[in-house]
């Protein structure tokens, strides 16, 4: 039987069939069923099966071409992977020099000053749903694509914040692809409050997506923690005993790297995991991550109100 006809008893989301990844002995293999399936092996092993459909287990690999066997149900098919060759170490080879990351070419060098006048309504805060268009991002078992949860979790925090008074922008209200150096830019040329890039995660490829989830708020220097501490703060109280957080973490992202106005990048949760998809299809709980990261916004752009 031919992957394509299997694929009405089960679709795996990653890898793609014919995938080529770099030397590794295992990588995450994420899909979902199809209605009425209650069993599925993958390499010969039992995989368990959430109640969405979903899927989620790890496959043991070798250098070269890979045939990965699955079975769901009473339909067996298989999908190739080709793995690169194990890298020869080289004790001459030169040390590779040490790339340092800049700062936006076309954000200022300092911070940008506050807008007192109008309180909340003077100010203008930009939100980055990432990748779109071409760029789907990560996907979940049954291929939901990260740009899409980006987006609806920014109209969600959008919301919010427009009823706190705030103005709020966006770099895609739609399914745009867009350059990533150029998704602050215009956020720069007016000067904005705060700029925040809204995502959702994928583990490296040997990671377990089973075992992988977390919320996470990252930046590039104090400027950025500053927001990203609260908005870290208000999704740990909206998420407690739902899924760890690992707080405010260290990037060079370009979408985090300006220092003139305080910038971060949120991972909501991992799309890959099936529990993590399901929540993301959870619109009461779309709405409450949005309104914790809106309430965080809020909470550090009163404080430097009050600072003035």
């Amino acid at each position: 039987m031919t992957l394509a006809a299997a694929m009405l008893a089960v679709t795996v989301a990653f890898p793609a069939n014919g995938a080529k990844l770099p030397y590794v002995d295992k990588c995450y293999m994420i899909g979902a069923v199809g209605r009425g399936v209650t069993n599925l092996t993958v390499q010969g092993r039992s995989v368990d099966i959430y109640r969405t459909g979903a899927w989620a287990t790890m496959v043991d690999l070798s250098e070269g071409t890979n045939t990965v066997d699955i079975v769901a149900g009473e339909t067996a098919t298989n999908l190739t992977v080709f793995v690169a060759s194990r890298p020869v170490p080289n004790p001459f080879a030169p040390r590779p020099p040490e790339k340092k990351y800049e700062k936006l070419e076309y954000a200022a060098d300092a911070p940008a000053p506050r807008r007192a006048a109008g309180g909340t309504s003077g100010m203008v805060v930009w939100l980055d749903p990432g990748h779109g268009g071409t760029d789907t991002g990560a996907l979940s078992p049954h291929g939901y694509p990260e740009k899409d949860a980006n987006l609806r979790v920014a109209r969600e925090v959008r919301r919010a914040l427009e009823e706190k008074g705030y103005t709020v922008r966006m770099t895609r209200d739609s399914d745009a692809t867009l350059d990533l150096h150029e998704r602050p830019r215009k956020a720069h040329e007016e000067k904005a409050d705060a700029f925040v890039s809204i995502h959702h995660n994928a583990p490296g490829v040997a990671s377990d997506p089973r075992r992988t989830r977390y919320s996470a708020v990252y930046a590039w220097n104090p400027l950025g923690e500053a927001l990203a501490g609260a908005i870290s703060q208000r999704m740990e109280e909206t998420l407690e005993g739902d899924i760890p957080s690992k707080g405010v973490l260290h990037a060079n992202f370009a979408v985090t790297r300006s220092p003139e106005i305080p910038s971060c990048l949120v991972e909501v949760d991992f799309l890959t995991a099936p529990q993590g998809e399901e929540d993301c299809w959870n619109h009461l709980r779309r709405r409450a991550i949005g309104r914790a990261i809106a309430d965080g916004i809020d909470d550090h752009l009163r404080a430097g109100l009050a600072d003035i």
